[in-house]
């Protein structure tokens, strides 16, 4: 694509390990995209941006960050394959997102490929909605009437097998050829199938059956659409041959619209290696695909636009009026508001914040706010530089608008899932105490748009853990740096110090993941270090609760805390309830209202926004605590529910020091209202570290009397693409499923794929059997490499993170003794 739109001054092949997009030595090495690569181009007067994202699913957190702001999709699909275990999961990932796509079916010269077989797979594996419509028909040589050019060939085909040349455009009838191209800047030959040949001196271009079987398929489309969009059907229905007679343009617009509302899916054919149908593809971008005109912004940006605080950053009212429609979007489109889904580094320039413009447009020298993270701090960031990227080329810029995806440099507290936006436009009148403004501003910032923006990223939690060494002291502080990059960048990279034992952990996806971390840390960092052996990162839930209160089985859990605060004694009271769920995830509520707070949990006038805020502290020092609070292994529990009832202050002799003391003091003394401290007192860093230990006191306090709890592991999907070999042994499936049982895995199906008769595969040596299993992640590390040995590397192996599941009693006694042993050694 780069090249035809001539970005690029030479074809990047991933055998060669010369692409644009794969520019990391980790990723040409193996192959595979690791991380989401950006590149822009000018196709039939617009300009496309694209997103590179990576197949492999412990690089799924990369995909997810690129897909939140995209317009569409394209999907590449290998025609010899059909659909994989990881075009499932990046599928469903656009779904999410409600994304329109465009399927191509890549390797069409290969013996295997066919356009049938891969769309019955887009329908059997992808099942949904969605029609999956080919808009185009393949070409293979002996389709042409009269002898074809040797020009093109196909670099391991059968010599038996027809060369695939082309494809036939199902919209317009245009038939395009490449069967004479010798390189890639050879432009390929039109004919329309239906008029051309009807001019004096030039022939029917296609053989009798293959005009017919490419006037069926047209049949097919057109019925399709009439099927999903009304205003065709009613054009389609009144000719008797409207694969003939209906206007190209109607179809068009008819495919555009049902592609935009997601009813149906094109599919179009070519193959990259031989540079058939890339042209093509960008035309049906183009012609088909939205553009940021015609979609919505992702939830929290729209949300934004709409919020009624947002009229303090408004344009004028006489600007307002002279809007030609009351969309809020177009009403704030001259402000510049953007969403960050990507951080990278760059050696000279530092943190680059990627970002997507939704409104307005940014120029080196802008002045934007973090609407995330600001907090109350009403100083902005200047951007230094507004880059355009091509792989891992940058490219300044003067400007970028809407639409656009450009890297700015200068934003150093920004992260992924940020969203900035400009000032407020009191920001720069307040003063010292005008608190009005200030509430305003900090209601903006922290209070309103925080349940939005928590919305903006998919939470992903690392489930493998490993130690790392540096190679000596010297090397410390450098890593310390290098892992911070390197969280900031990848949200689903950890890395943590252990202040007890001093060691250093990280964690991510899987091995691969860890593996590209420590090899990154080591090219591009000059780390010294070494990773230890995986760990898996196991969860904890509770057994059954004993202990009743009014008809429910809870925990009640109490929290106390004292500090001096501005020279005045304090002590803080949390108490709340843990309940049992069934849902393998963790939910924070607050059952009843605070005293001193309103009963809708809306804040009265006085209290100037600062219950939400406490509530939102509250409830992220309950999710912290509870991140290590498992009394087995200091494991992340969940399958609990919170309640916090109350949260009390006042003077460290007011509230009993013995916790067994607190209940039958509740029930007499309901005096102490955490309303009634000033909002100066309860947004004071010293006063919202009380609260955190008091809280974290209160969980822990209400676990300990827990007895019983229960190890939760996480399983993996196993899906494994064996091949039944032609050497003699044909106990490769069965060493499989006996190697799978040996590990626990419960199998879930066995199936065979049979090719089309008189098809082979050198690839995967004729039919095959796809084996669905579900297995235990400490039962898979090192698998790939088992996987190798059984096949001969003929196997194809996917893994992907199914849930978390409670190991057996037997085994989590064995694996506490091994877990403690470790530890203690």
């Amino acid at each position: 694509m780069l090249y035809f739109s001539h970005r690029t001054r030479y074809i990047g092949e991933v055998d060669r390990g010369d692409t644009v997009t794969d520019y990391l030595p980790e990723e040409r090495d193996r192959g595979i995209t690791i991380i989401g690569a950006v590149a822009s181009l000018n196709w039939n007067g617009c300009t496309l941006h694209l997103l590179d994202t990576p197949g492999h699913v412990d690089f799924t957190m990369e995909v997810e960050r690129c897909l939140t702001v995209m317009d569409s999709a394209v999907v590449i699909l290998d025609g010899t394959k059909g659909v994989q275990a990881q075009t499932q999961t990046v599928w469903h990932q656009a779904d999410r997102y409600y994304l329109p796509r465009l399927v191509f079916v890549n390797k069409m010269d290969r013996d295997t490929a066919s356009l049938t077989r891969s769309v019955h797979s887009l329908a059997s594996r992808l099942k949904s909605n969605f029609r999956y419509v080919p808009i185009h028909w393949p070409i293979f040589a002996h389709d042409l009437v009269g002898p074809p050019s040797k020009s093109l060939k196909g670099a391991g085909q059968d010599v038996n097998r027809p060369r695939f040349i082309g494809l036939v455009d199902l919209v317009t009838l245009k038939l395009k050829n490449w069967s004479h191209c010798t390189s890639p800047d050879d432009q390929h030959t039109t004919h329309c199938i239906l008029y051309d040949h009807a001019k004096p001196g030039t022939k029917e271009p296609l053989s009798a059956s293959s005009k017919k079987a490419v006037m069926e398929a047209r049949s097919q489309l057109l019925a399709n659409i009439a099927e999903v969009d009304e205003e065709f059907a009613d054009h389609f229905l009144k000719l008797d041959h409207p694969e003939s007679c209906l206007p190209n343009e109607l179809i068009q617009q008819a495919v555009r619209r049902a592609t935009h509302s997601s009813r149906i899916v094109p599919v179009l054919v070519g193959s990259s290696r031989h540079n058939i149908g890339v042209q093509s593809l960008l035309d049906a971008v183009v012609d088909y695909l939205p553009d940021p005109t015609e979609r919505p912004v992702p939830p929290v940006v729209g949300q934004i636009l709409q919020s009624q605080r947002l009229r303090n950053l408004a344009p004028t009212s006489t600007a307002r009026s002279e809007s030609s429609t009351t969309d809020n979007y177009d009403i704030y489109s001259t402000l510049p508001i953007m969403l960050v889904f990507k951080i990278c580094f760059d050696p000279h320039r530092g943190a680059l914040s990627l970002v997507r413009i939704y409104s307005g447009s940014v120029k080196p020298g802008s002045l934007l706010y973090n609407w995330t993270r600001t907090k109350g701090n009403i100083a902005g960031e200047k951007v230094l530089a507004v880059l355009q990227l091509t792989g891992d080329q940058r490219e300044s810029v003067s400007s970028a608008g809407r639409g656009s995806i450009v890297a700015l440099s200068g934003l150093q507290s920004t992260s992924s899932g940020d969203v900035l936006g400009p000032p407020l436009r009191s920001a720069g009148k307040v003063r010292s105490g005008n608190t009005k403004q200030e509430e305003d501003f900090n209601d903006l910032a922290v209070g309103d748009l925080d349940d939005l923006l928590m919305s903006v990223s998919t939470e992903c939690k690392p489930v493998v853990y490993a130690a790392i060494e540096p190679a000596s002291l010297s090397v410390v502080r450098p890593m310390e740096k290098a892992l911070n990059c390197l969280q900031r960048e990848d949200p689903s990279f950890t890395a943590r110090l252990d202040p007890e034992t001093g060691q250093w952990t990280i964690g991510g996806m899987g091995d691969l993941h860890l593996e590209v971390i420590m090899s990154r840390l080591r090219r591009e960092y000059k780390v010294d270090a070494r990773m230890g052996p995986l760990l898996i990162a196991y969860k904890e839930c509770p057994g059954v609760i004993t202990n009743m209160e009014h008809g429910k089985r809870v925990l009640v859990g109490y929290g106390r805390a004292c500090a001096s605060i501005n020279g005045r004694d304090r002590a803080l009271l949390v108490e709340l309830r843990v309940e049992s769920t069934d849902e393998r995830t963790v939910q924070v509520h607050f059952s009843r209202p605070w005293h001193g707070f309103s009963e809708s949990g809306v804040d009265e006038p006085s209290t100037g926004g600062s219950h939400h805020r406490l509530i939102q502290f509250v409830r992220q020092a309950c999710l912290s605590a509870l991140e290590v609070g498992g009394p087995l292994l200091h494991s992340p529990v969940v399958g609990v529910l919170v309640n916090v009832h109350n949260v009390l202050v006042g003077q460290s002799h007011q509230i009993p020091a013995n916790l067994e003391e607190i209940s039958s003091w509740l029930e007499d003394d309901r005096s102490l209202s955490l309303a009634k401290l000033p909002h100066l007192v309860t947004s004071q860093p010293s006063f919202m570290a009380l609260l955190r230990t008091a809280t974290s006191a209160a969980i822990g306090n209400a676990l300990e009397k827990q007895s019983e709890w229960h190890l939760m592991e996480p399983m993996m999907h196993v899906e494994l693409r064996v091949s039944e070999n032609e050497g003699g042994r044909g106990d490769t499936l069965s060493q499989f499923l006996g190697d799978l049982s040996a590990r626990r895995a419960e199998i879930l199906s066995v199936d065979e794929v049979a090719l089309e008769s008189g098809v082979h595969s050198h690839q995967l040596g004729g039919n095959y059997h796809v084996i669905q299993a579900i297995a235990p992640l400490a039962e898979l590390v090192g698998y790939s490499a088992a996987v190798r040995t059984i096949s001969s590397g003929q196997a194809e192996l996917h893994l992907q993170l199914s849930d978390y599941r409670p190991v057996s009693a037997q085994h989590q006694e064995r694996l506490l003794n091994r877990l403690r042993w470790s530890s203690a050694a």
